[in-house]
């Protein structure tokens, strides 16, 4: 495994830092629009897991790339264990990116003036860190339920199938069921549950919910990506190439 990791990265390793320069003008632009920081991790995070898959898989289909891979002394279980411990590297790379470029963009702004309150809208208070380390956790989980489900599709059927699967699927999975729920009345079996959110909600605007909440979003990433990685094995086995 370890032997295909590193192959990963090295194929990988010039587009995550192009990725880097689009996360960071991508979260700026969040940034300034919201006349506030704590976008910028998430927005890192989740880049970096859903683009990193895109990635990854792209270059499998490149000069046969994928192809060539396996003549190499590296099993098919060492390349999708690989893959998803590149994913996991790449989004945890850009959660650390986040917090970096929001720590600079703070420090800019108390050292530089901005127009309006700009300046003191990006500094880095209690209530900014706070819902700073929130949008990542909650972007961590995005990000990883995106690569999750993204990921399988890639290994069963390739970078140009899966390109005409994956809207479909996401669709399915993600609005489908909402979309169900409202047109049967589903939604309003929640109503009841209105006063544990708001006492969630009040929690988690502690400092201990937020590192809570972050622990949370973590385990749930490891979980959902460990489950992914089950189905990928499974696929990639019985895949043709």
């Amino acid at each position: 495994m370890k032997r295909a990791y590193l192959i990963e990265m090295t194929v990988i390793r010039d587009y995550a830092r192009q990725l880097f320069g689009l996360g960071i003008f991508v979260g700026l632009c969040t940034s300034l629009g919201m006349q506030s920081i704590v976008a910028i991790p998430g927005v890192l995070t989740c880049m970096y897991f859903i683009m990193g898959t895109i990635a990854g898989s792209a270059y499998d289909e490149q000069n046969n790339w994928g192809l060539y891979r396996l003549t190499m002394p590296i099993s098919r279980r060492d390349v999708v264990l690989g893959r998803y411990g590149v994913i996991v590297t790449l989004g945890l790379l850009g959660m650390l990116a986040g917090f970096i470029a929001t720590i600079a963009l703070s420090l800019i702004a108390g050292v530089v003036p901005l127009p309006g309150d700009l300046s003191s809208s990006l500094g880095l208070t209690r209530d900014n860190v706070q819902a700073m380390v929130f949008s990542c956790a909650v972007c961590t989980i995005i990000g990883s339920a995106v690569a999750s489900i993204e990921t399988p599709v890639y290994f069963r059927l390739g970078q140009t199938k899966a390109t005409q699967w994956i809207p479909m699927i996401s669709v399915f999975l993600f609005i489908g069921p909402m979309v169900i729920l409202g047109a049967t009345g589903g939604l309003d079996n929640f109503a009841g549950i209105a006063d544990a959110v708001r006492g969630l909600f009040a929690f988690i605007e502690t400092p201990v919910g937020v590192v809570t909440s972050m622990a949370v979003a973590i385990a749930l990433a490891c979980i959902i990506l460990g489950i992914s990685a089950a189905v990928s094995l499974k696929f990639y086995e019985q895949r043709e190439l």
